[in-house]
């Protein structure tokens, strides 16, 4: 099951870039624009990007104590959450 442990923390790094990328892209738009939309989609990534890096430090200190039905679980989870920030940064970056 360590692969199934290593393959998320693969997958929230990819969704901490992808969220940087949204950031990037927001951060631009609210340059041109500032609006309380594009405010919130800041504020959205921010939180996002938050929960990821606090996500992938617990994923590494504390791998050692997830139960092995956990790690399906939380490796699922973070295929899902990757790809729809991937798809949500392809469709921002256009």
């Amino acid at each position: 099951m360590a692969i199934l442990m290593e393959l998320t923390l693969l997958l929230n790094a990819l969704s901490i870039l992808s969220l940087i990328g949204l950031l990037y892209v927001y951060f631009k738009n609210l340059q041109k624009i500032k609006s309380k939309f594009t405010i919130g989609l800041v504020i959205f990534a921010m939180f996002f990007l938050a929960q990821n890096l606090l996500s992938l430090y617990f994923n590494i200190t504390m791998m050692e104590q997830y139960a092995p039905m956990f790690e399906l679980y939380e490796c699922v989870f973070t295929i899902l959450q990757t790809i729809a920030f991937a798809v949500l940064l392809i469709i921002t970056w256009e």
